[in-house]
């Protein structure tokens, strides 16, 4: 396999658009924006080549996307281990010594790359990957040359950097969206004639609550719509196909753990029951006893990434990978319902937020949700939820009882909230996510 420095380095063109972090000012946007071709990016990267040694070990933090980018294809396929250190620094597996070097002048050799866990439910972890499994769901081809992406995700990140990659191995044009709020973010996005966005569900629904899709003259050109990280409820497809008929649209099963694992394009939430059987693009999936999903893919054959990954991702003797992806199924579909380690305990049962929110957002009346535990001296927690009622039923007098009797309609009587809260806006976290942290008030 060539190095990702080898492959980019036919391309022309724009390759970046940022802003340069260091300069920037709150009410200097427009001044800040730097464009960064593909010939400048690579002579970049190999001037980092030809200062001398590299380290072994080497980390690379995000400060600006040209820097991080121009280090990344420096780094890959010449450094043993390469860390994407996210925002709060993570102590590393491997010593990172600059007087451990490696000569420049060797030939290539396979980088293992350490990304963080998003830890929104758990403590950040690290998780090994080579080169061919981070590149291996990419997709190459002169017609996606012309693509012009928005970059929502960290590029640090296992979903930002499949974005990344999908856009350099292409030579086409990626833009910077990860410092901005919503509403710079589509500032962005028009401005720069962006074309493809891959960003979580939360995300499409506050680009959509804003309003901007809708009224924008001229209007978006949006044609690649991609949805990850969290699940992907019938209501939203629904909501992005209106909006954008002519879009190819999926929703992406993806995990730092497990790699890519699978995309579905049939305009429905969950995926086909069959796959559990066929399996999908070369990976093999199952359900256990819990009701918890488990994958294997080509990434799981290799061994020196199965003993770096030995201590943190759950194996099974077959090679199966515990997603701690917890399903349920119905009619021939799998649905996905939570984390397996993100449950509230009410009294002994288990709930999960994330089925709670999909069941509020199923209302007319719900543009967004976020469920919670709050702490309970008499059953241990109980299910909370904050929501954003959708612009036409802000009128609605007794939303949170409307909201309710339909929870009674579809939930289990431990599931239903004991309160729902209604909100202007429900805050995010760096990922893209609904933030998971449990709420520290007792009952």
């Amino acid at each position: 396999m060539l190095s990702l420095l080898e492959q980019v380095s036919k391309f022309t063109g724009i390759a970046l658009v940022h802003n340069t972090r260091a300069e920037i000012s709150i009410n200097d946007n427009a001044q800040a924006i730097q464009y960064t071709t593909y010939e400048t990016l690579i002579a970049k990267a190999k001037a980092l080549r030809a200062k001398g040694n590299l380290p072994c070990h080497a980390e690379l933090s995000f400060k600006d996307l040209t820097t991080f980018v121009a280090h990344l294809l420096a780094y890959e396929s010449m450094v043993e281990n390469l860390y994407l250190q996210p925002e709060t620094v993570l102590a590393l597996t491997h010593e990172s010594s600059t007087n451990t070097t490696v000569s420049t002048q060797k030939k290539s050799a396979a980088t293992v790359w350490h990304l963080a866990t998003s830890g929104t439910t758990g403590t950040p972890k690290w998780i090994g990957h080579t080169s061919a499994s981070l590149c291996r769901a990419i997709k190459q081809g002169q017609q996606h040359q012309q693509t012009r992406w928005a970059l929502c995700y960290q590029p640090f990140r296992y979903a930002g950097l499949q974005v990344l990659l999908q856009s350099l191995l292409n030579g086409a044009t990626l833009v910077d969206c990860t410092a901005t709020d919503t509403a710079e973010k589509l500032d962005i996005i028009k401005r720069e004639k962006v074309n493809a966005i891959s960003a979580t569900p939360t995300l499409w629904r506050q680009f959509l609550l804003s309003g901007a899709f809708s009224n924008s003259q001229p209007p978006f050109t949006i044609d690649k719509i991609t949805l990850g990280g969290e699940i992907t409820d019938a209501p939203l497809l629904a909501q992005l196909a209106s909006q954008f008929p002519n879009a190819k649209i999926m929703h992406v099963y993806a995990s730092t753990e497990a790699g890519v694992g699978f995309a579905v394009t049939d305009s429905q939430p969950g995926f086909p029951k069959q796959w559990l059987t066929a399996g999908v693009n070369g990976n093999s999936l199952k359900v256990d006893s819990e009701n918890v999903l488990w994958i294997k893919t080509d990434a799981a054959k290799n061994t020196e990434l199965a003993k770096v990954n030995s201590t943190i991702v759950e194996v099974d003797s077959q090679g199966y990978v515990n997603t701690n992806d917890v399903v349920m199924i119905e009619d021939n579909r799998v649905y996905f319902k939570g984390r397996a380690n993100g449950a509230i305990n009410v009294g002994g049962q288990k709930v999960h937020p994330e089925h709670v929110e999909q069941v509020l957002l199923q209302s007319p009346l719900v543009s967004q949700a976020r469920v919670y535990a709050k702490q309970s001296s008499i059953m241990g927690q109980l299910v909370v939820a904050d929501v954003v009622l959708c612009a036409s039923k802000d009128t609605e007098t007794k939303p949170a009882i409307a909201l309710l009797l339909h929870c009674k309609k579809h939930l289990d009587r431990f599931e239903i909230p004991t309160k729902i809260n209604v909100t202007d806006s429900i805050a995010i976290n760096a990922t893209g996510k609904i933030g998971r942290a449990q709420q520290a008030s007792t009952e």
